[in-house]
């Protein structure tokens, strides 16, 4: 059986082409989010991109309780303390290192988290089933 080629990070060929550029981690720090338009499993959709704890985190931007985006009110995904994601209708609020909903309508419910890979500095998409939308 042949060896699959790599980069030396564990990443075959076939696995690279999957990457899809967000941003520099540099420019993901400096800004308080990152939103792209994708189409994820055949739906087209937003997802939201940060550094909390100084790592990257990425979700689909879409909260359960009313099928909303996060920042659809307000142009902010954190509440004011910077320590939850806060959806801007109602104010539900989120474990950015999970998307665990903490507020009691939907408990333990999760933001669609989106795998996100890091190389030479930049941020990637890492879903096979996520495709970035110009």
């Amino acid at each position: 059986m042949a060896k699959n080629p790599t980069d030396g990070l564990g990443l075959n060929t076939m696995a690279k082409h999957r990457l899809k550029l967000i941003a520099s981690l540099e420019n993901l720090r400096q800004s308080r989010y990152l939103t792209r338009k994708i189409s994820f499993k055949g739906r087209l959709t937003s997802a939201l991109v940060f550094v909390f704890e100084d790592q990257p985190y990425s979700y689909i931007n879409h909260c359960m309780h009313m099928q909303r985006p996060l920042d659809c009110e307000q142009d902010a995904i954190f509440d004011n303390g910077g320590r939850y994601l806060r959806c801007s209708m109602h104010g539900f609020i989120f474990d950015p290192k999970t998307g665990e909903c903490q507020s009691p309508v939907c408990l333990g419910q999760r933001l669609q988290t989106l795998r996100l890979h890091e190389m030479d500095g930049d941020i990637y998409f890492a879903e096979k089933h996520l495709t970035l939308i110009d």
